[in-house]
């Protein structure tokens, strides 16, 4: 090891409607969990939508952002938040809910979670005309 700080890493992004975080033991319980998302027509309200993004390998308290783009390119929601890093070794799973999200577009969006300007993790999930 340099001693040089090292970048955080996301393991993982789940979406669902639903997190139940239990305060004992800060076990998540998530539920609904989707990759799409069916709607009547564009523009569309999704209710609630839960974020639940697992990261590591950081020691220090460091400033993030969860984007969510549309197809077009379009930023749709933006959360800023500071990571409580304690121990690198450590993976924490940070729960974002985000509701009234404003769909305006059919296809597919992206979740790009973001460290300054560097890319840690992403996740799609596609908005589809319901049938």
């Amino acid at each position: 090891m340099s001693g040089a700080p090292e970048n955080p890493v996301c393991v993982g992004i789940v979406l669902c409607n639903e997190c139940i975080e239990d305060k004992r033991t800060n076990n998540k319980t998530l539920i609904n969990l989707f990759n799409a998302i069916n709607v009547p027509s564009v523009p569309a309200t999704h209710g609630r939508l839960c974020i639940m993004a697992s990261i590591t390998n950081a020691s220090t308290v460091l400033p993030m952002h969860l984007l969510i783009k549309a197809p077009s390119g379009d930023e749709v929601a933006r959360i800023n938040f500071d990571f409580p890093a304690g121990h690198p070794l450590t993976v924490y799973d940070m729960v974002f809910e985000i509701n009234g999200l404003v769909l305006p577009e059919l296809g597919t969006y992206n979740i790009d979670l973001l460290h300054g300007a560097t890319y840690l993790g992403g996740r799609r999930f596609d908005v589809l005309r319901a049938q």
